[in-house]
C-alpha cells in the first residue's frame, strides 16, 4: 500500500506482506476462568473479520450472534485478538488451527465480549522503500505525534475497497434502494457487467462466495423481488457498518476543518470536551473552563480533548459556534434534521475525540530477507487507526 504524499512527505510503502503489519489487541480485562462464554485468543493472517466470525461460528456449531469481539482487525495483516463464544458445554474441542486462524489459548468468562471491551491496540509496522537518510526525521515526527496527539481521523479502510461504504450508508438511511444496489454492485469485472445489464442470474452465478451481501441481493433480484426486498437480505451487521462509515465521513470532514483552523487540539467555548481517562465521558466547556489554568494543563497533556459528532438522533450536542460549525458540515453534504432522525433506526449517536494519544512509540531501521525497512511501534486507543499515524 503506497502512502499518501504531500509536499513534505517521505515516500514509502506499507502492507507489502502480512508480517509487515502486526496488530495485537490490548484487552480491557482478563477472563476469570469460569462461565458460559468460551474466551479464545486467535491470530489470523489475511483473514477478514467476516470470514473470522463465520469460521469460528461454524467450528463451534453456533450462530454468528453467539460470537463476541471487542474490535474489528485489519484484513491484510497479522492480527491477534480475543473472541468469546457462547458455549456452555464444559468440554469443547479446541483445535490448534481453523483454516488460516491459529487458536493460541482458551479460557472461560461470565459475559460476552462487546465492541469497545479493549484498551487499545499495539502496532508493529514495517515501512519499506524509505531512504534511510530520513529515519531521524521520521523519528522526530513520531515524537511530535506522541507529544501533541494524533488527529483522530478514520482511516481509508473504514470506507471499503471502492471507498464507497459511506455512500452505501447514505442510500440505506435515505431508503434509496436503487442507489444502494448500484453502489453495492459497482466494479469493472465481468460479473459487475452482468449486474449493470440487469442479468442478475448470470451475475449471481459468477459472483464470489466471499461477498455474501452482493450474492444475497443478486439472488433475490434474479427471483424478481423488489430492490427493497433484496436489500433487506443484507445482514444487520453489514448495514450498520455502512451507516457507521457515513458517520465517519461526516466526522472526518469536521475534523479536517478544525485542523485547517488550528483548533483540533484546543478547546473552544461550547465544545464537548472528551475526558480520555473518564471512559468517554464529555463535559460542556464554559467560559469559566476556558480561563482555567488546570484545564489548559490537562489539554496540553492530552488528558482532555475536543470532540466531534458521530451523528444520530440522541447524540449530545455542543453549543454556540461549535454547534453551528458541525451543522454547517452536515449541510455541506445536503443533509438535515430529517436525516438525523432517520439515522436512529440504524445507529446510536455519540461523540468521538478529535485527537488521541500515541503511546509507547519507538522506531528502528533494519534489513531482512525482503530488503531494508523502517519499523515503527506504537499503541493507540480502541477505534483509532494506525494508517493515520503512518
Amino acid at each position: 500500500m503506497p502512502l499518501q504524499r504531500n509536499a513534505s512527505s517521505i515516500a514509502g510503502t506499507i502492507k507489502n506482506r502480512p508480517s509487515d503489519f502486526v496488530v495485537d489487541e490490548i484487552p480491557l480485562y482478563e477472563s476469570c476462568g469460569d462461565g458460559e462464554h468460551l474466551y479464545i485468543g486467535v491470530q489470523k493472517t489475511n483473514v477478514s473479520h467476516e470470514e473470522l466470525i463465520r469460521s469460528i461460528a461454524h467450528e463451534y456449531g453456533v450462530k454468528r450472534g453467539a460470537i463476541g469481539y471487542a474490535g474489528r482487525k485489519d484484513l491484510h495483516a497479522v492480527t491477534s485478538q480475543v473472541l468469546s463464544v457462547h458455549h456452555p458445554s464444559l468440554t469443547p474441542v479446541i483445535p490448534h488451527h481453523i483454516g488460516r486462524i491459529e487458536i493460541q489459548w482458551c479460557s472461560r468468562h461470565s459475559n460476552k465480549l462487546r465492541l469497545g471491551h479493549l484498551v487499545g491496540n499495539r502496532f508493529t509496522i514495517r515501512i519499506r522503500g524509505v531512504d534511510h537518510v530520513h529515519v531521524p526525521l521520521i523519528q522526530q515526527r513520531l515524537q511530535q505525534l506522541s507529544k501533541l496527539g494524533l488527529p483522530n481521523a478514520f482511516g481509508p479502510q473504514r470506507f471499503g475497497i471502492f471507498r464507497n461504504n459511506h455512500k452505501l450508508g447514505l442510500a440505506l438511511v435515505m431508503e434509496d434502494w436503487d442507489q444502494l444496489i448500484e453502489q453495492l454492485l459497482m466494479g469493472e469485472d465481468v460479473h459487475h457487467k452482468y449486474a449493470k445489464e440487469g442479468d442478475y442470474q448470470r451475475a449471481f452465478d459468477a459472483w464470489s462466495f466471499g461477498q455474501p451481501s452482493e450474492r444475497n441481493v443478486l439472488e433475490l433480484l434474479a427471483k424478481g423481488k423488489s430492490p427493497r426486498q433484496a436489500c433487506m437480505r443484507i445482514s444487520k451487521s453489514m448495514r450498520k457498518l455502512w451507516v457507521n462509515a457515513l458517520q465517519s465521513k461526516l466526522f472526518n470532514a469536521g475534523l479536517a476543518i478544525r485542523i485547517k483552523k488550528g483548533t483540533w487540539d484546543k478547546l473552544l467555548l461550547g465544545d464537548l470536551a472528551w475526558n480520555h481517562k473518564g471512559g468517554g465521558r464529555t463535559f460542556l466547556v464554559s467560559e469559566v473552563d476556558i480561563d482555567s489554568e488546570d484545564l489548559q494543563l490537562r489539554v496540553a497533556s492530552i488528558d482532555v480533548s475536543p470532540s466531534g459528532p458521530m451523528w444520530s438522533a440522541k447524540m449530545r450536542r455542543p453549543t454556540g459556534d461549535v454547534l453551528q460549525h458541525e451543522i454547517e458540515v452536515l449541510e455541506s453534504f445536503e443533509l438535515d434534521e430529517l436525516f438525523i432522525k432517520k439515522m436512529r433506526l440504524h445507529v446510536e449517536g455519540t461523540r468521538r475525540p478529535l485527537r488521541v494519544p500515541v503511546m509507547n512509540s519507538a522506531i528502528t531501521d533494519g534489513i531482512d530477507d525482503h530488503g531494508q525497512f523502517v519499523e515503527v511501534q506504537f499503541e493507540l486507543p480502541a477505534g483509532s487507526y494506525a494508517t493515520v499515524v503512518i
